[in-house]
């Protein structure tokens, strides 16, 4: 009797979990693919048509089937007699796998990467068990999520700590969300750096502190401690994995750092990362470097910051020893792609990076989602360039400003699309959906294909824990903080 493996692969796409049992016949302690008595393994995973191992059978079949509901890309199946791996396209009605199956190897197909937005199922028919004809019975059905909006902090513009909507933002923009779900808020108008803890997933659970900064009309670039420290006009906030902040400090042309020991003012020290705080753009290390208005941060597993460099049109990336060198961008505004410095941005101001080394950014005024790959060359993931509003693949899509961008561990990318008033969803294929807001600018809570955002120019997902595929929005306008459930 031939022995069954059972793994267990916890599954994430398009903001939804599954689990997967996958059902894996050893073959080899079969002898061979066909049941024969030869001495070989078998070709469990061998194409076309010819033996399956040993003197057995030579017949071979093929594997296909239905999906109905497939309205996003990202569906992968997986035929794991073989070990096929199969994307289907948004909108495919059927599917076939291209690798033939040797008679008598056991078949069975699963889902191995959820689309977009939507979750797939196998239906009741799906086939499984040694093959013996052509299989066209195996379907999968897709529904769409659902996500919902609501507010978790915030309400008229102001300067004040306090429990969900009873606490007030003035220009909230940057977010930022670490393992444990705790919330970054880089408090533009208010100086501010603000933290936002929850114990729920209502506004009646969170409470708002002020980390650092003095407010709205304190500003400057005083370092030390958070009670006495100054900004002026932090726009982006990123949290490493120890816990420490690095921010965007728009006005001071400067990265600040801060560090807490505890979690309240007083326990917390700003420092100076890198900038000298003179407007220009040059490299270097610490303060000897220069940024031009450095609007958005991001931090990588290793601890490397990414910038983008607003003013200079460029994306930097600082070490955690504070050396600074350009990754990519010329200097000159543009819309070309390319190696590093040869490609050309036009007023990034938003970027984020994946546990690959992958770095995305807002392209504010070319309306795009850039890419930086590993190797620091530089593509357009999706936008036409041209200020619209439209859904669709990669450059056919339209986006109207977008101010922020964070990436998730599937590699789906959110991106807060300011002037279209709505959060935009690209998964890794490219495809460009609207994940909430109606593209006009208001204050509604509710389903997310209802709700609506004013000037959305911030945007965090949580990749951990019980809030994992949870999206957080620095609803600049509205002077609020929002949450999307899937």
């Amino acid at each position: 009797m031939c022995d069954r493996v059972l793994v267990r692969s916890a599954l994430r796409g398009g903001g939804s979990r599954i689990l997967v049992a996958l059902s894996l016949l050893s073959l080899a302690a079969c002898g061979g693919g066909g049941g024969s008595s030869g001495s070989g393994t078998g070709s469990s995973g061998s194409s076309g048509s010819g033996s399956s191992g040993g003197s057995g059978s030579s017949s071979s079949y093929t594997v296909s089937g239905t999906i109905t509901g497939l309205n996003n890309a990202g569906l992968k199946l997986q035929d794991y007699s073989g070990g096929e791996t199969l994307a289907v396209s948004a909108g495919a009605t059927s599917y076939q796998f291209t690798q033939s199956v040797p008679s008598g190897t056991d078949v069975q197909v699963k889902v191995t990467a959820q689309p977009s937005l939507q979750t797939c199922a196998a239906g009741a028919s799906n086939f499984s068990g040694p093959i013996s004809a052509n299989i066209t019975t195996d379907t999968f059905s897709c529904t769409t999520l659902t996500a919902s909006v609501s507010t978790l902090a915030g309400s008229s513009a102001g300067n004040t700590d306090g429990t969900g909507t009873t606490a007030e933002f003035d220009g909230p923009i940057g977010v930022a969300v670490d393992s444990s779900g705790a919330l970054y808020v880089a408090d533009s108008t208010n100086n501010e750096i603000r933290k936002i803890v929850c114990t729920g997933s209502t506004a009646s659970t969170c409470t708002v502190t002020t980390l650092a900064g003095l407010g709205p009309t304190q500003g400057g670039d005083t370092n030390g401690p958070g009670t006495s420290a100054t900004f002026n006009y932090p726009t982006g906030v990123a949290v490493d994995s120890s816990g420490n902040l690095y921010v965007a400090d728009f006005y001071n042309n400067q990265i600040r750092k801060i560090v807490c020991t505890g979690s309240t003012a007083s326990t917390c020290t700003v420092s100076t990362f890198a900038g000298s705080g003179a407007k220009g753009n040059l490299d270097g290390v610490g303060t000897a470097a220069e940024f031009d208005e450095p609007s958005g941060v991001a931090v990588d597993s290793s601890g490397n910051v990414y910038v983008a460099d607003y003013g200079n049109n460029e994306i930097r990336k600082i070490t955690p020893a504070g050396d600074v060198t350009t990754l990519a961008g010329s200097g000159a505004a543009g819309n070309s792609n390319g190696s590093g410095t040869s490609a050309t941005f036009n007023g990034p101001a938003g970027v984020a990076v994946d546990s690959s080394g992958n770095v995305y950014v807002a392209d504010f005024n070319n309306s795009e989602i850039r890419m930086i790959n590993a190797s620091d060359v530089v593509s357009t993931l999706a936008g036409s360039g041209t200020a619209g509003n439209q859904d669709g693949m990669g450059t056919a899509a339209e986006f109207d400003g977008p101010n922020d961008v964070a990436v998730d561990s599937a590699g789906n990318v959110y991106v807060a699309d300011s002037k279209n008033n709505e959060i935009r969803l690209v998964a890794p294929t490219g495809l460009v959906s609207t994940l909430a807001g109606t593209g006009t600018a208001g204050n509604l809570n509710g389903s997310a294909s209802a709700a609506e955002f004013d000037s959305p120019s911030g945007v965090a997902v949580s990749v951990s824990g019980s809030t994992a595929g949870n999206v957080y929005v620095g609803d600049l306008s509205n002077n609020q903080i929002r949450q999307i459930v899937p």
